[in-house]
């Protein structure tokens, strides 16, 4: 990891967030373990058309490619098809969590896309995981500011390098969500990370399906008005 993410920068990040334009243009998505950024636009569905009339939505892949070992493992547990290659991740978590090898390039590739633009994030699952470290990062001033952060499927970052950034409230105005089927992430998980924001700011919703990112229904209709409440600022 560059030195910068290692110290706590100390920009207010309530002057960087009234520094935002008024409108934001950009949704970052990003996608799940062994996922990749095609395989995420497809996993949308319907939802996609209904983002795209709201702002443009940027697919990011993932740096680093999944072993064999670990998507094996993954979907020995994911009780679904297997989703078409490249296998990437953000990270490769060591077994405890506490070191996320890879970070330093995944942190870059954020940058870069955040960089020049206002952007929200959505992620589902490892991308969740990487959304609220995201959030963090930006509120000290190591990341570009963003808007809002949507995360479905996710649980609280563990990594050491991370930890500084998560010992207070999270400001960022955040949307929860977890399907009642999904037997990846424990309710109580998705509970603890979104107990890290701000609750004036934050909304939980919990939605019928499993480990996946709602495409109709209430989930959906909950992720279109959360991003139309939050990507215009007066």
């Amino acid at each position: 990891m560059p030195s910068s993410v290692l110290q706590l920068a100390t920009p207010s990040f309530a002057k960087c967030y009234r520094q935002l334009p008024s409108t934001m243009h950009k949704l970052i998505i990003l996608h799940g373990h062994t996922m990749n950024a095609a395989v995420m636009r497809e996993h949308l569905g319907a939802l996609v058309p209904l983002l795209e009339r709201e702002l443009e939505l940027d697919f990011i892949d993932a740096p680093h490619v999944c072993s064999e070992a670990s998507v094996d493992r993954l979907y020995s547990v994911w009780k679904t098809p297997r989703l078409a290659p490249p296998y990437l991740m953000w990270w490769d978590s060591t077994d405890d969590g506490r070191e996320y090898r890879g970070w330093e390039q995944t942190c870059e590739r954020l940058r870069a896309a955040m960089t020049g633009n206002e952007v929200g994030i959505l992620g589902l699952s490892q991308g969740a995981i990487l959304g609220c470290a995201v959030a963090a990062l930006s509120e000290h001033g190591e990341l570009p500011p963003i808007r809002f952060a949507i995360l479905v499927a996710g649980r609280t970052p563990r990594a050491d390098v991370l930890q500084p950034f998560l010992k207070g409230t999270l400001r960022t105005p955040s949307l929860h969500l977890r399907g009642r089927a999904d037997s990846m992430v424990p309710i109580a998980t998705s509970e603890e990370l979104a107990g890290r924001f701000d609750q004036a700011t934050r909304e939980f919703v919990v939605w019928d399906g499993g480990h996946r990112v709602p495409t109709s229904g209430e989930g959906a209709d909950a992720i279109v008005r959360f991003v139309r409440k939050h990507r215009v600022v007066v």
